[in-house]
């Protein structure tokens, strides 16, 4: 009898977590989809239990206290429906229970939630992202003002004596400032899984994994010598960037595929569904009937599924492949509910309908992000390049002016002694000062690159190899700054 109460509890704790928005569309989705197959309550529960989603413990909860405890399934909801932490799933299973009860039929009143819950999904994620584009301007404007501390903080070490302690601190503090902004990007950026694992996706992905794999060693390598062969900075980050672009540029191309993909996804779920119904076929026979070419992205991965259920290969095999092989995390998802749905007896018709409305507003909602992305990395790749010329103009004014104080300085000692007193901070600038301003220059100028492109990353949400496209531009800047800066600086004051 104890052992069957711990049982209890320990699934209780596990069904406590919080379910996002998105999840539980998804998983309403799923239910529906199942639903309209007309499979037993007892069978919807078990198929509810075992999918993707984070709602799933939830019906394995259910299940438990159904086979162990034997409760009906409209009392088990009610009692996970109370204890459940997420509002939403809490209202969600105590609306299930009413209607298990009066016995309204599950396909209508799944689909009808789903729906529900998709306009729900749809405001959440509209909020999230107003939040990131007023933290995304947040980021912009933390990142010129830690610019402009610094600069200001270096311009006084030539009317005061430098203060290394001061200006270490300022720069830890700023940094720290600005990863805070890229953290809180991260946390106001909807939370989603945008692509799938490289290894099991699309050949643009894995070919963009393969490339980052052989380069960023040679990257590494190559900075190490160059710096010890006593190469430039500027040309050195000049050609790691170079060496960093080929990786980047097959992500984003990689990316624009996937994200063509998804919009196509839709119609191609509607057109196969309607096609087997209206045929009378199977799916196997409508993906040789439907006209391919108003999927032009997914046509070569429809071509290689087809072939593969003429070969006689599993279908539920060829069928997840497909999903993997087109690097998208949702159309894996959404192509694995269209299948499960018709494999147990759902009208392909009615399953695709379905599937499609949760597939075209994801892909409509996430195309709003990518405006939002695409207009922060452009103002974020400028403001990068705004400051990293800053910084190394200020770097290069003090240096130029500190040589051309030391230049005039007397040569008898008594007179150096009493110029010094008149030339305020300048002359107190030694060379291992000068050494120091340039090291946390070059530290912050590549810090805030880094911080930059994660930020970037963070907006976008995209496969992640991307960041490699933002960090190349923005070591590229960093790089053409530290070589044409400092000659101009030169001249203009030399000159």
């Amino acid at each position: 009898m104890s052992s069957s109460k711990s049982s209890v509890k320990r699934n209780t704790k596990v069904s406590f977590k919080p379910v996002p928005p998105f999840q539980l569309f998804y998983q309403l989705t799923y239910m529906s989809a199942m639903a309209s197959s007309g499979i037993t309550r007892s069978k919807l529960f078990e198929l509810a239990a075992t999918s993707s989603s984070g709602a799933a413990v939830y019906f394995a909860a259910i299940n438990t206290l159904v086979d162990e405890f034997r409760y009906d399934y409209p009392e088990a909801c009610r009692m996970i429906g109370i204890k459940a932490k997420s509002n939403n799933m809490r209202s969600f299973l105590l609306r299930l229970s009413d209607a298990l009860r009066s016995g309204e039929p599950m396909a209508e009143f799944l689909a009808r939630e789903a729906e529900a819950q998709g306009e729900d999904y749809e405001n959440k994620y509209e909020r999230d992202l107003e939040a990131l584009k007023q933290w995304s301007n947040a980021f912009s404007s933390i990142v010129i003002s830690v610019a402009l501390i610094i600069i200001i903080q270096v311009i006084s070490s030539m009317i005061h004596t430098l203060d290394i302690g001061m200006i270490t601190g300022l720069i830890v503090t700023g940094v720290m400032m600005s990863g805070l902004g890229a953290w809180i990007i991260f946390r106001s950026a909807p939370a989603e899984v945008l692509t799938v694992k490289p290894s099991e996706g699309s050949m643009e992905q894995k070919r963009a994994m393969r490339w980052f794999r052989i380069l960023f060693p040679i990257g590494g390598a190559s900075a190490v010598l160059l710096n010890l062969l006593g190469v430039e900075l500027g040309v050195i980050l000049i050609l790691l960037s170079i060496i960093m672009l080929p990786v980047g540029i097959l992500s984003v191309m990689s990316d624009r595929i996937t994200t063509k993909k998804d919009e196509e996804i839709s119609t191609f779920l509607r057109s196969s569904g309607g096609m087997a119904t209206a045929s009378g076929s199977t799916l196997k026979q409508a993906l040789t009937k439907i006209d391919l070419s108003s999927f032009p992205t997914l046509e070569t991965d429809i071509d290689r599924l087809s072939k593969r259920l003429q070969a006689l290969v599993d279908p539920e095999i060829c069928w997840h492949k497909f999903g993997l092989e087109s690097g998208s995390k949702l159309i894996s998802e959404v192509i694995d509910i269209f299948y499960g749905a018709i494999k147990i007896g759902g009208d392909p018709e009615r399953v695709g309908y379905l599937c499609s409305l949760f597939a075209a507003k994801t892909a409509q909602l996430r195309a709003k992000r990518r405006l939002i992305a695409g207009t922060f990395s452009g103002l974020s790749t400028v403001m990068h390049g705004v400051v990293a010329g800053l910084m190394v103009f200020v770097l290069s004014i003090v240096t130029n002016f500190t040589q051309m104080v030391s230049e005039m300085m007397p040569a008898d000692p008594a007179a150096a002694e009493g110029q010094r007193s008149v030339n305020m901070g300048l002359t107190s600038i030694s060379a291992s000062d000068l050494q120091f301003l340039a090291a946390i220059t070059v530290v912050m100028v590549l810090l805030l690159a880094i911080v930059s492109a994660a930020a970037i990353i963070f907006t976008d949400g995209g496969y992640k190899l991307k960041v490699n496209l933002y960090m190349a531009l923005d070591v590229f800047i960093s790089g053409v700054s530290f070589v044409v800066v400092p000659p101009m600086v030169m001249g203009i004051l030399r000159g």
